[in-house]
């Protein structure tokens, strides 16, 4: 079990691309400019001094702090939050991780902050791609985790473009039921980074959504470019939501009211779905 310290060692981000897709039963989508950040996390002091912003742990005009993510609510830094994250997925896998961890979200800008999916990505010692951690948010202040995990060591890292496949428990749209299941595939290859998952019921795709972009050092003259061009990012994901859901219901798409979220956080890859 991993019980390091772990501390940031990159901060990089990206001017990417998020999609959003809806096929049926009304077909409705988007694409829309994003900017999100990836840190590295290791299990050794860093020597380097990071970038300005985003602040780590703090407060600023673009921030990612530690006690916005996890299955429940804390005030740790991710110092030490980090080491208990990894020690649950090592748990919930029966893997011996302590190797690097990623995650890839979008930042706290002008002091809001929504993800409606956040990333970690949990390494080996010796590098390899292990886990995948889906931390999902709703509009209603719900969370779920979908684990990604190969139980077979004879796979390629996670990270390289193969489909995994979770059960659908979570809700996040009124207009999709609490059934069918996510395909999930990641790509990752040097600073050029994708996220990709799409939505089955009944055996007919229902939904894909994206985020890609290529990952570049955040000087602050990058920064203030951002901040005029993407600094409001984090709460036009909340109106486009939401003016998205108005044009579905328009449209007659079918209502699904909200369930009880499930009784387990954390829900792990079904390969027979």
């Amino acid at each position: 079990m991993s019980l390091s310290t772990y501390h940031c060692h990159s901060v990089k981000m990206a001017w990417g691309q998020v999609r959003h897709r809806r096929e049926k039963p009304k077909p409705n989508g988007f694409s829309t400019g994003a900017c999100f950040v990836k840190l590295v996390f290791k299990p050794a002091p860093c020597a380097q001094p990071l970038p300005r912003y985003p602040v780590i742990d703090g407060r600023g005009l673009a921030s990612v702090n530690a006690a916005h993510y996890g299955f429940e609510p804390h005030n740790d830094r991710f110092e030490t939050f980090i080491p208990a994250l990894i020690a649950r997925v090592e748990g919930e896998t029966g893997e011996t991780l302590g190797g690097e961890v990623h995650l890839h979200t979008f930042p706290k800008t002008f002091g809001f902050v929504f993800n409606p999916v956040s990333f970690w990505y949990f390494h080996k010692a010796a590098g390899e791609c292990r886990a995948i951690l889906c931390e999902v948010n709703n509009t209603f202040g719900e969370r779920h985790f979908y684990l990604l995990h190969q139980e077979s060591h004879q796979g390629a890292p996670l990270d390289r473009g193969q489909p995994m496949l979770a059960r659908k428990v979570f809700h996040v749209s009124p207009f999709f039921p609490v059934s069918g299941h996510y395909e999930f595939r990641f790509f990752n290859q040097g600073d050029r980074t994708l996220a990709s998952i799409r939505y089955f019921d009944q055996g007919e795709l229902k939904l894909s959504t994206s985020v890609s972009g290529t990952l570049v050092h955040p000087s602050t003259g990058l920064w203030c470019k951002t901040w005029m061009k993407y600094g409001w990012f984090t709460l036009a994901v909340v109106v486009k939501i939401h003016w998205q859901a108005l044009k579905l219901l328009f449209k007659g798409a079918k209502f699904h009211r909200k369930p009880e979220p499930p009784s387990n956080v954390i829900s792990q890859t079904e390969l027979n779905v």
